[in-house]
């Protein structure tokens, strides 16, 4: 896409829509300003602060794209109808989601065969979405069905992670369980506006689609990864502490 068509493609969308993807790139952008903080402050082990700041950031530009013009197509649709599909998310979440279930992975301490079934079922996942939201009906439901399919994948690995985490570090179970559960409801709410939205039915309109979609990635990006160093991380660290002390 040039920039002329990006420039058109900006004056098209309405406004609301330009301002939920305004506030999807700063609240972003301060996320990434917050866990680049925490990752330079702490001096070793910054693994998962590093982590978040790269799925903040890339978010950021993502959502800066689209509201700037780029990362966006119109799509004809059987009759003739021409929609908005926001293609550049779909860059986002094939970068940013197997790194936020690297980060659920790593604390689970999961081995390397349950990470590539957990990370191959979400960009499985993402692409089959992606793969949808460009092609017509009928054809586009049966890919939306192949992604709920890894969806359904992702969540038992949820369970069997959490079950492992309960059985070997019972400390850090409650926490690790608010975090699947963000991670989990957040996740819920973009195949829902994906059927009722541009790429699907067209059933509400592209102010809520966008700004549903903005809302569920700042939970789950910016909200997860606070949650993730706040709240998770450091009670797993008090658990291994404290059974560092037992055993001496």
């Amino acid at each position: 896409m040039g920039i002329t068509d990006a420039v058109s493609l900006q004056a098209e969308y309405p406004t609301s829509t330009r301002h939920f993807l305004l506030i999807g790139f700063l609240g972003m952008f301060v996320g990434s300003i917050v866990f680049c903080y925490l990752a330079m402050k702490k001096k070793s082990n910054n693994i998962s602060e590093t982590v978040t700041f790269i799925i903040a950031s890339v978010a950021a530009g993502a959502y800066y794209a689209m509201w700037s013009g780029f990362g966006v197509t119109k799509k004809g649709e059987v009759g003739g109808e021409e929609r908005f599909i926001f293609w550049g998310r779909y860059i986002d979440w094939f970068i940013t989601t197997p790194l936020l279930l690297y980060d659920i992975a790593a604390v689970a301490d999961a081995d390397l065969g349950e990470i590539v079934f957990l990370l191959g079922s979400d960009m499985l996942m993402i692409a089959a979405g992606y793969i949808g939201a460009t092609v017509v009906s009928p054809y586009k439901w049966a890919w939306w069905t192949m992604g709920m399919i890894f969806f359904g994948i992702i969540i038992y690995m949820f369970v069997v992670l959490y079950t492992k985490v309960r059985e070997n570090k019972p400390d850090v179970a409650d926490n690790f369980k608010v975090l699947l559960a963000i991670t989990s409801v957040s996740w819920c709410v973009y195949p829902i506006m994906w059927v009722i939205g541009s790429e699907g039915l067209a059933s509400v309109s592209l102010d809520i689609e966008v700004g549903f979609i903005c809302l569920a990635d700042l939970v789950a990006k910016v909200g997860f990864g606070i949650y993730l160093l706040m709240a998770v991380l450091p009670a797993d660290e008090e658990g291994d502490n404290a059974e560092k002390t037992s055993l001496v």
